[in-house]
């Protein structure tokens, strides 16, 4: 009895080991289930710290009074009257070549309410008035910045004194920007497209402080 008993469990323990070790094949890959439902977007991140002032080229004067500057040139009409030069360690041959400096004027003799506003150069003002005054910026060498009085009936050089200038010079670049067929661009504008702005349009479009300079 005990013999037979010893034969039965050495016959089920063989058969438990077989059934344990020994595997099937391997079965087709089940269908893809169908996709999950989107979760929720989760709440925004905190805004990171603002990044650091990208670098500019250009280049600007503060405002400066004319004072007892202007110069008589001894032309008649309608040449300039008056000149006045403002030295410039910025104006150097390769921005009258391939730059742009773009000038702005305030203040008129015996004309109180165009002290605080801004014109750009070449202004003109008295059609239609009897007389014509028109004033510009021209440059005649490196290192100087010249402005020009014109006039049919021109104010003395002490009257002039009250008149105050700036100038802003802008590098030139051919590749990049926004000109195309080899145009000349400023800070990714034409010539006629910065001409054509005002100077409040300028002075946002290069960050320009009121007053001062970045001129070293």
């Amino acid at each position: 009895m005990r013999k037979y008993r010893s034969i039965c469990l050495l016959f089920i323990s063989i058969l438990f080991i077989v059934s344990c070790t020994k595997e099937g094949p391997e079965g087709p890959v089940g269908a893809t289930g169908p996709q999950g439902a989107t979760g929720s977007t989760g709440p925004a991140g905190a805004a990171g710290p603002q990044g650091a002032q990208g670098q500019t080229t250009v280049t600007y004067s503060p405002w400066f009074l004319t004072g007892a500057g202007w110069t008589s040139t001894g032309a008649g009409t309608y040449l300039a009257r008056f000149l006045f030069d403002r030295a410039s360690t910025v104006i150097t041959q390769n921005i009258m070549d391939q730059g742009l400096v773009l000038g702005y004027i305030k203040g008129e003799p015996n004309a109180p309410t165009l002290s605080t506003q801004t014109f750009s150069l070449p202004y003109s003002i008295g059609n239609g008035a009897g007389f014509m005054d028109q004033y510009e910026l021209v440059l005649n060498a490196p290192g100087n910045v010249r402005f020009l009085y014109k006039s049919d009936a021109p104010w003395t050089a002490a009257e002039l004194a009250v008149i105050s200038f700036r100038y802003v010079v802008i590098p030139g670049s051919v590749a990049g920007g926004r000109g195309v067929n080899s145009i000349t661009t400023y800070e990714g504008y034409t010539a006629d497209q910065l001409k054509a702005m005002s100077y409040s349009q300028v002075k946002t479009l290069f960050n320009l402080p009121d007053d001062g300079t970045n001129i070293q």
